[in-house]
Order: structure tokens, then sequence, then C-alpha cells
């Protein structure tokens, strides 16, 4: 299996006309009636009507990751036996000194520190979709193990710095305003080739221009 069975899956707010209740699984059914406010709501019904698109194109078992932001969201579906972990952010500004000082090492901050602040906000978002898709991928625990995973930087330009095992991710400037970062293990290590996962809209939503941020891979355990 080859990397090109990794899919991504975008939807706007547009998806959540198709969200309906019966076609949620037995655990969001649950979750759902304590959902109130009007953002929640609309991210709500966009991530679980993407859902509900990703199930039946890839139908049968397989390995996912759900992510939302403002109104948008991004599914990532995997063959069975792999791990995948998939985050997307909208660029808006933030505190990132204070929220470094809280999820970065000591080399990313540092490398935050150096930068200019468009080019500062960026990279933080870069880092920080890194680092929420290995949390999702490898199971690690939010928010202690975020200052673990991420990015070292060396002379030779940005290294992965992943859980243990095997790891491929790539980052994503997605539209005028949106960071995204999807990370994986296969089972295979024939099945870890250079080629960048899919983008596919979903739902009938239009995919955004999609340029690629930075891709990387380890080749040791």
């Amino acid at each position: 299996m080859g990397v090109q069975e990794l899919l991504i899956w975008w939807a706007d707010p547009s998806a959540a006309s198709l969200y309906g209740v019966e076609h949620l699984s037995a655990d969001d059914a649950l979750r759902a009636p304590a959902i109130r406010s009007g953002k929640a709501q609309r991210d709500w019904q966009v991530s679980r009507a993407l859902l509900q698109h990703g199930r039946a194109a890839r139908p049968g078992p397989g390995a996912t990751s759900l992510s939302h932001s403002s109104g948008h969201a991004l599914l990532a579906t995997a063959p069975p036996g792999w791990k995948v972990g998939v985050d997307l952010e909208a660029t808006r500004p933030r505190n990132v000194d204070g929220l470094a000082q809280w999820v970065c090492s000591r080399a990313e901050r540092d490398l935050l520190a150096s930068l200019p602040e468009e080019a500062r906000l960026l990279r933080f978002y870069q880092l920080w979709t890194l680092k929420e898709a290995f949390i999702k991928a490898a199971g690690l625990d939010f928010p202690a193990d975020m200052a673990s995973v991420g990015l070292n930087p060396m002379s030779t330009g940005l290294a992965l710095r992943p859980p243990a095992g095997r790891w491929s991710a790539c980052s994503y400037r997605a539209g005028a305003g949106w960071m995204a970062s999807v990370v994986w293990q296969a089972p295979d290590a024939s099945a870890r080739g250079p080629m960048e996962p899919a983008w596919h809209g979903a739902a009938g939503c239009a995919l955004p221009e999609v340029e690629l941020a930075g891709q990387w891979r380890t080749d040791s355990a």
C-alpha cells in the first residue's frame, strides 16, 4: 500500500446543510445534545457531515482522524493498521510567545523568536498543528506531551521530532487563512514512499488552493 491511499478531505461551512442526527455514531449521538453554542454547533455539524462523507467514500475498516476550526474541517483516512493524525487551524493572531512557553521546546521557542512577526505566526501554527496531529495519531497526552514532539531546527533545515517509531508528516497552507498538518505511520516500511497524501473537497465543498509548507520522514525506530 502506498501513501496515495492516505487521503485528506476538506469541508467548509456549507457542509452543515448535509448534517443529520440519524447518521451519527452511537457515541456522537450521546454527545450531540450537550453542544449548545452556535459556533460549536456549526463546527459539530460541518465535521460530522464530513465524517459521514468520508465513511461513505471509504467504507470498511481503516484509520481516521478529524479536526475542525472556525466552521471548517479536515478528515484524514488511511488503510487498516495505519496510525494517522490531522489538525487544522485558522491562522488568526495569537499570543505566540505565551503559547510557545506552554507547548514548544526551547529550540522551537528560539526559532520562533528569531522570526519576523508574520513568519513567526505561520511557523507557530505549523508547529501547533504538527503537535496536535501527533497527539491524536500516537495517543499522547494533551497538553502534557505537546512540547515533546514537533520540529528540531538543524543546520540543514527543520527535522521532524516525532514520538518513537518511523513517522512521516506534511504541513500545508490551505487557502489564505489556514494551516494544516497530517502525520502517519504505516505498518509496512514499503508504504512510506515520498508521495504526499491526496486532498479532496468533500460534501460538495470546493477545495481551496493547497500549498505544501513542509514534508518530513524518519527512517529509524
